[in-house]
């Protein structure tokens, strides 16, 4: 089971890791040099609020991978994922907000706004614990880059920023990465947990 799927993800947290994590971050928190805030309940669920946003985002704690790493996970949709994850689809607000002209983003808005699937999905994070310091997984795996490469060459035309999808793309398979193919050796530093 991915957390690509529609239904929540099953919790495995009955375990000697699982409580060992609740103790290091219950009721904690830690920010970055961005001034985002990690906040960590009761139960040890987390609330990230970015700076500059209104909105906190919630993540549960769902998954232990080691006693000091934990996967979490959030409600999102696949359209809101490939927005954020693709570059060149910047492009696209600001086609909607009718400040970019060219023929080719105004016919790639007008599919996206009808022909985009609109799924609920679950998006996985990793995130460690060292030493009273919170660490991120920064990045996927190279089987996941490798089946996102895949899919763009499938569906689009050109590399990297450069990418532009093709008016065929099959949104509907794109690769969401699972918690399984986060790369635990590349991890940032968030800051203390307070």
């Amino acid at each position: 089971m991915t957390l690509s799927c529609l239904s929540t993800p099953e919790i495995y947290l009955k375990t000697n890791n699982a409580d060992y994590w609740k103790n290091i971050v219950k009721n904690k928190m830690a920010s970055d040099i961005y001034q985002n805030i990690y906040r960590f309940d009761d139960k040890s669920n987390m609330t990230l609020t970015v700076y500059g946003y209104k909105s906190p985002i919630k993540y549960t704690l769902f998954l232990m991978k080691e006693k000091n790493q934990a996967f979490y996970y959030k409600n999102t949709t696949l359209k809101s994922y490939i927005i954020e994850s693709l570059p060149t689809f910047n492009l696209y607000e600001d086609t909607v907000k009718k400040n970019v002209y060219d023929r080719l983003y105004t016919e790639l808005s007008y599919y996206i706004s009808r022909n985009f699937p609109d799924r609920s999905i679950y998006l996985s994070i990793g995130l460690m614990v060292k030493d009273d310091v919170l660490y991120i997984a920064q990045n996927y795996s190279s089987d996941y880059k490798d089946r996102l490469r895949h899919w763009m060459r499938k569906n689009g035309y050109g590399r990297g920023s450069e990418w532009l999808p093709s008016v065929s793309a099959d949104w509907e398979s794109y690769p969401i990465p699972t918690e399984h193919e986060i790369d635990w050796n590349d991890i940032d530093v968030i800051g203390r947990l307070l």
